[in-house]
């Protein structure tokens, strides 16, 4: 899916990061030095180790805590987190192997995205991880960088890392706008929460296409002030309203996500299972539960089986599966994911 082009300009400088570090450790007493000795949590030296978060992004406060993200290239590990309160301030160390984050952010830019066949549940958690992962440490300053990681860290910086995260907004708010259409009629209170979210992910790709990249989207509001939006900072106010009246609620929202990024007519609706579910045939029908724990009867049996990434159901924007397709998306027994069709399938 195409996305304009954001410029490289919008990644804040060494010296705007390092004022906002130095500000946020003179408050409280701490030095740059400390907080580089928590890069070493004795699972390795660190390759490279970036202060980052929502203070490095210019939205901290007081009550923030400061985020450190740490390579090691040590290939037993794969995720090490770890709260320090060492100097009366939390420090969030996250240390990772070093491999894995370079191959992951590698993939953000291999090819285009979404695709039809690789549209999954686990492959969109991954990427959304990895963007994440690759959004805070180009938005970060590094404490420690040894070569060749420090070049690999000043590459992160470019308009490719800029786009896939407005893509990655724009994607997602369609996707939860779906959603939010196929719940109404049975739930409309949880259309009402993925309608309100879809503002929410709109708002965070026009942000991202003006420029204000901080991945997480609590922070949209800060980002939308930041950028003097305030056509949008009203429209973000108007989505976390209480949906009182639900249906009209949705249809508010919808409009505004659809006035935001367009409709989403290239892309189309892709269903799969959920993770954890159970598919048993059952004469005429199919009993489909999820954990174990409660289970829907539909009336079929050309199911495919549970457990793999086989296309339930795929259809264009705008169309709704079988009424019993539905019936198992509403009950969070099937996983919606979006993207362009199938070139090897007949329209």
């Amino acid at each position: 899916m195409e996305t304009r082009s954001v410029s490289a300009g919008a990644f804040p400088d060494s010296r705007t990061l390092e004022e906002r570090l130095d500000r946020f450790l003179e408050q409280r007493g701490i030095s740059r030095e400390a907080v580089r000795a928590e890069a070493d949590q004795g699972v390795g030296a660190p390759a490279l180790a970036v202060a980052a978060g929502s203070v490095l992004a210019g939205f901290g406060n007081h009550r923030s805590d400061l985020d450190l993200l740490v390579l090691v290239e040590n290939d037993r590990l794969t995720r090490f987190p770890v709260q320090s309160h060492e100097h009366g301030t939390l420090i969030d160390v996250n240390i990772r192997r070093a491999s894995a984050v370079r191959d992951s952010t590698a993939g953000l830019a291999a090819g285009p995205w979404p695709g039809f066949a690789t549209v999954t549940e686990g492959a969109w958690n991954h990427r959304r991880r990895a963007l994440n992962t690759a959004n805070r440490l180009a938005l970060g300053l590094p404490l420690t960088a040894s070569p060749p990681w420090d070049d690999w860290h000043a590459r992160l910086r470019g308009p490719w890392l800029a786009e896939a995260v407005e893509q990655w907004w724009t994607v997602e708010a369609h996707r939860l706008a779906q959603a939010a259409r196929w719940l109404l009629g049975a739930r409309p209170l949880a259309a009402a929460v993925r309608a309100r979210e879809a503002v929410v992910a709109a708002l965070s790709a026009r942000a991202a296409a003006a420029g204000e990249l901080y991945f997480a989207a609590k922070w949209v509001g800060e980002k939308l002030k930041a950028l003097g939006d305030t056509e949008g900072l009203a429209l973000l106010r108007d989505a976390l309203a209480p949906p009182l009246a639900p249906r009209e609620h949705v249809a508010h929202r919808l409009a505004a996500v659809e006035r935001l990024i367009g409709d989403a007519a290239p892309l189309h609706a892709v269903l799969r299972w959920s993770t954890g579910i159970g598919a048993t045939v059952l004469d005429d029908r199919t009993v489909v539960d999820r954990w174990q724990l409660r289970a829907l009867e539909v009336p079929r049996r050309d199911l495919p089986p549970e457990g793999g990434d086989a296309v339930v159901w795929s259809g264009p924007a705008g169309t709704s599966p079988p009424d019993d397709l539905l019936r198992l998306f509403v009950h969070d027994m099937l996983w919606l994911g979006v993207a362009p069709p199938d070139p090897e399938v007949p329209a």
